[in-house]
């Protein structure tokens, strides 16, 4: 049910630049709205929430009990603006309290990563045409030498390269790529994945095959990840028009070894269904 705080407005007048001691100041009037009992109703949180943050404004400290949910006070004082840190807040649980103060931290952090470091790579993947960006992190020492003859097979043509040593520390946490992977996606970006890949460097021996041929390997070290898309029209792109799938695909070589490629069935009974149907509306139409 209903929980009732009876509060002084000199009270909430300590703290003037939060929202409550906006909403009790000169123009108290312009921002609350009193029931017929002369009370204001708040909805935003829960009443044990609001208790503790009234600790603000009646001991200039929020004391959060070990069992209350962290990210709740942070939720709070966010919506109340009060100032969410060390000096405002002390908590029984002290590592949820770490972990908020972290999460905030890199909240800011990879908005700043995004703005300088990973946008521009993303704007030159978009002028090529592309819907789509792969982005390895990698550290400013890092030497990248790949045979000009024979690079390793990871797709470099789609792939792009960040160099930028904090922003390769900050990835390595799961916590921060939970954190940043949930910026990209109020950014509205989509497919959106982080994590931690081997990126080959440098060419580390060549191998001369037997019957042939050269097998070249790689250096490879151990660098995060980013990978999302912009793409709007993801299921028109991947949509196939059976009208005009041609019912024989298949090309084979005369001289090839290879046994032919299997066909496309299921396209060719829609076709085949579709004939029918047409075939049955014309002859419902004589």
């Amino acid at each position: 049910g209903n929980v009732r705080f009876l509060l002084y407005r000199a009270t909430l007048m300590v703290h003037p630049k939060t929202m409550l001691g906006g909403m009790f100041g000169k123009n108290m009037s312009r921002f609350t709205h009193e029931n017929e009992s002369g009370e204001i109703k708040l909805e935003s949180v829960s009443p044990e929430v609001f208790r503790a943050i009234l600790g603000y404004y009646t001991d200039n400290i929020i004391n959060v009990p070990f069992t209350m949910n962290m990210y709740e006070i942070k939720e709070a004082c966010d919506f109340f603006l009060i100032p969410f840190n060390a000096t405002t807040v002390t908590a029984k649980n002290l590592a949820s309290f770490m972990n908020e103060l972290s999460n905030d931290g890199a909240r800011k952090k990879f908005k700043k990563f995004l703005k300088e470091d990973i946008v521009s790579v993303m704007a030159e993947c978009a002028m090529k045409g592309e819907r789509e960006c792969h982005i390895v992190c990698l550290k400013e020492e890092d030497v990248v030498e790949w045979d000009p003859e024979y690079p390793p097979q990871i797709g470099e043509d789609q792939l792009s390269v960040v160099k930028n040593n904090e922003l390769a520390k900050f990835l390595r946490y799961m916590e921060n790529r939970e954190v940043a992977k949930a910026v990209l996606a109020d950014k509205g970006l989509i497919k959106i994945r982080l994590g931690i890949e081997g990126f080959p460097t440098m060419k580390e021996k060549v191998k001369v095959k037997a019957r042939g041929g050269i097998q070249v390997s790689y250096f490879y070290v151990q660098r995060p990840f980013i990978a999302m898309s912009w793409e709007k029209e993801e299921l028109r792109s991947r949509h196939v028009d059976f009208m005009n799938v041609p019912t024989c695909q298949v090309h084979q070589s005369e001289t090839s070894d290879e046994p032919p490629a299997p066909q496309n069935l299921n396209a060719v009974d829609e076709i085949e269904l579709v004939e029918q149907v047409r075939e049955g509306a014309q002859g419902g139409g004589q």
